[in-house]
């Protein structure tokens, strides 16, 4: 992930990609669920931090990612562009 970037989505823990809620498209809203991990059998959701349009989704269920592995990208301009 790039830091200062908001639509460069980092993994915040080491962990197992357990779902995605979100594909290649899709406008999201900021604070929207995006992917389940799991780690130690503790489940976190990874919440998008901005508005947009989801560019690319970095990863699949059962992928293991580290911290500020890129998970997600979202394209902050892209709802204005669809307009």
């Amino acid at each position: 992930a790039t830091p200062g970037d908001a639509g460069s989505i980092g993994a915040p823990m080491p962990g197992v990609v357990v779902e995605s809620k979100i594909s290649v498209g899709d406008a999201v809203e900021k604070g929207a669920p995006m992917l389940v991990l799991s780690a130690m059998k503790m489940e976190t959701i990874v919440n998008a931090p901005c508005a947009g349009v989801v560019r690319a989704v970095e990863v699949a269920a059962g992928d293991s990612v580290e911290p500020g592995d890129l998970i997600v990208t979202i394209d902050e301009a892209g709802d204005e562009e669809a307009a």
